[in-house]
């Protein structure tokens, strides 16, 4: 009696097909990736995860590279003997195989050109001038600073981007001023001189933490102002248009 065909090397080849197919579109989502995509700025280690991404990209880019090469160089050669030959198909395969390793290589110098490209810093664009300047500083620093000093350039930062935004746009009070020195020179010059000299990280953890409690001053002090203006807004409008006791004649 005859045995049934077995349908384990159609399986078989069916799955590899498919696992196939699921790693060559991971690899294509992976290397169309923007490593560029906009995060927030202000937080720690932000400027590597471009760099990460950008890695993982270029990595699935050379592996596609490696994949496409592999499989259409050999055929342009097969088909280049089809043609030494005198094969008139032989000779249009070969052109349409050429034209596809034109179109590759075209869109991988692109998407490689992309990719190294710098990561542009992103800032809303209502941002004062001197938001640039502290989030190059932060940027600059964030990762030569020692690990226990690296909280209090957060904060400092942050307290100062805030004093910058409550400050931005109205006269040059004091609290301006000193919210504006603080994003220009002081935070700049503090970290260059931890550079250029050995210092303990207590130290540039006490003056980040002077700085911060002056940047939170201001944020306080602008909060309180425009809360009272609110008031005064509130109570002129309701003195203006709430009616009086009415008398009779």
């Amino acid at each position: 009696m005859a045995s049934r065909p077995t349908r384990a090397p159609f399986d078989r080849s069916r799955t590899v097909a498919t696992g196939a197919a699921r790693a060559a579109r991971t690899l294509v989502r992976a290397a169309r990736r923007d490593p560029a995509t906009a995060a927030d700025p202000w937080s720690t280690g932000t400027s590597l995860q471009p760099t990460v991404r950008r890695a993982g990209s270029l990595l699935a880019l050379t592996v596609i590279g490696f994949l496409v090469m592999g499989v259409l160089l050999p055929l342009a050669i097969l088909l280049g003997i089809g043609v030494a030959s005198g094969s008139d198909v032989a000779g249009w395969l070969l052109a349409l195989v050429l034209l596809l390793l034109a179109a590759f290589g075209v869109w991988a110098l692109g998407r490689a050109r992309t990719l190294t490209r710098p990561a542009p810093l992103t800032l809303d664009a209502a941002a004062p001038p001197e938001e640039w300047t502290l989030l190059e500083t932060f940027r600059q620093h964030e990762r030569r600073l020692p690990t226990p000093a690296r909280p209090a350039l957060q904060s400092a930062v942050q307290a100062t981007r805030e004093a910058l935004r409550v400050t931005a746009g109205g006269t040059l009070t004091r609290d301006a001023f000193d919210a504006r020195q603080a994003a220009r020179e002081d935070l700049p010059e503090l970290l260059m001189a931890w550079q250029s000299g050995p210092r303990r990280p207590e130290d540039l953890t006490r003056e980040l933490q002077v700085i911060e409690a002056r940047m939170r001053q201001v944020t306080q002090a602008q909060a309180a102002g425009q809360h009272r203006e609110a008031q005064a807004r509130a109570r002129y409008l309701r003195d203006k248009y709430t009616p009086g006791d009415a008398t009779d004649d």
